[in-house]
């Protein structure tokens, strides 16, 4: 898809000078498909103006792939550790990709994967590469959310043997938060930084497609004692007694493992009731995207309760959201995933919400690469 962009006529204040030049586009809106990396609201976007350069900054969170089957989450490399998404690009003032001339790629992902599910990483390292050549977005106006995508082609790294005959799309939602002062305007002639949540995705290698007869899409949120529903929650942290294990799930011909947290049935110790909690209620939005109905539906999560209360079937277009409240005492990243069916196709939506440390003055020996969790 070309994209379109129009930018306003300059007006002449009173004091003869000239109004910031204000960018327009459209979302590039690219049809996705497994395999998926997805990244929490820890993430964060920025642009420099005067290298005019936007980078993103975050850390993948999971991956799901039904072919080959790999449902995993991302850890840190086997030797330093190591567990990032870097992308780093350049726009012209109209926020129009400016091809890289340098030999390094505008997207890393670094990390290590157990493919097979036997504890052990199968893959560490650089686990993707690529170069951006679409940047699509869309600004929420004062107090609205902004909206980013990308297409990246010729990729390499360990994972790209998942993408043959493929190109990348990052979708990335920039949820309004006061954390951040200087949020995305649709301007590119000044410095901005703002909240990153998203995924990235495999998409058709052309801009023309018909889309999928099954597929859907899925929005994760949480809520702190009752508050508004947000893309990133924060609590105090104290200590929990939870911990996680590997669940075995079945869906269809398919059989894979999930990393739950919670109790596993065994019994709460003493100490447990000297650490306080702190309510925090999920909802699970899902959307069928697809061009047919949608059946079999099976949401799962990273608690080791089941989710219930959610229809098994969808019609085309239709929505529903369920919710559930889990008492908490330290940050987790939760992984939701929602699988359907549609005749022999299965289709797959994941997203990841983020339960963090309340923000505070930030220490001297703080971890915190992507500056949330203290003042900016």
């Amino acid at each position: 898809m070309k994209l379109q962009h129009s930018i306003p006529a300059l007006c002449l204040a009173a004091s003869m000078s000239l109004t910031p030049t204000i960018s327009q586009a459209t979302l590039l809106e690219l049809t996705t498909d497994l395999p998926t990396i997805t990244f929490s609201a820890a993430g964060m976007i920025d642009f420099n103006a005067a290298s005019s350069t936007v980078t993103v900054s975050t850390e993948p969170s999971n991956i799901f792939s039904l072919s080959p089957l790999i449902t995993a989450n991302i850890m840190g490399t086997s030797i330093e550790d190591i567990k990032d998404i870097s992308i780093t690009f350049q726009v012209d003032t109209n926020g129009t990709v400016i091809p890289n001339d340098i030999n390094l790629p505008d997207l890393v992902v670094n990390g290590s994967i157990d493919t097979n599910g036997d504890g052990i990483a199968d893959l560490s390292g650089v686990l993707l590469t690529a170069e951006v050549s679409q940047f699509g977005f869309s600004d929420g106006g004062v107090g609205g959310d902004d909206q980013f995508d990308l297409r990246l082609n010729n990729i390499s790294g360990l994972l790209s043997y998942l993408y043959t005959g493929s190109d990348l799309a990052v979708n990335i939602a920039s949820k309004n938060t006061t954390e951040y002062t200087t949020p995305f305007s649709g301007n590119f002639n000044a410095d901005w930084t703002a909240q990153a949540k998203g995924s990235i995705d495999s998409t058709a290698s052309t801009t023309t497609g018909t889309g999928d007869n099954c597929s859907l899409k899925l929005a994760a949120k949480c809520s702190v004692n009752g508050g508004p529903f947000k893309d990133k929650c924060r609590i105090k942290v104290t200590r929990s007694v939870n911990h996680w294990e590997q669940h075995d799930i079945s869906y269809n011909t398919h059989d894979f493992q999930m990393s739950k947290y919670g109790m596993h049935e065994y019994t709460v110790p003493a100490w447990a009731a000297n650490y306080p909690t702190t309510e925090v209620t999920f909802k699970y939005t899902v959307t069928n995207t697809g061009s047919t109905p949608a059946t079999n539906i099976l949401i799962e999560d990273s608690f080791d309760t089941a989710v219930t209360g959610y229809p098994t079937s969808l019609a085309v277009d239709d929505s529903f959201s369920v919710t559930r409240s889990v008492d908490l005492s330290e940050s987790i990243e939760n992984d939701v995933t929602v699988l359907g069916s549609n005749n022999n196709e299965t289709c797959v939506a994941n997203d990841v919400i983020v339960v963090k440390d309340k923000l505070r003055e930030r220490k001297k020996h703080d971890d915190d690469d992507f500056k949330d969790k203290g003042n900016h």
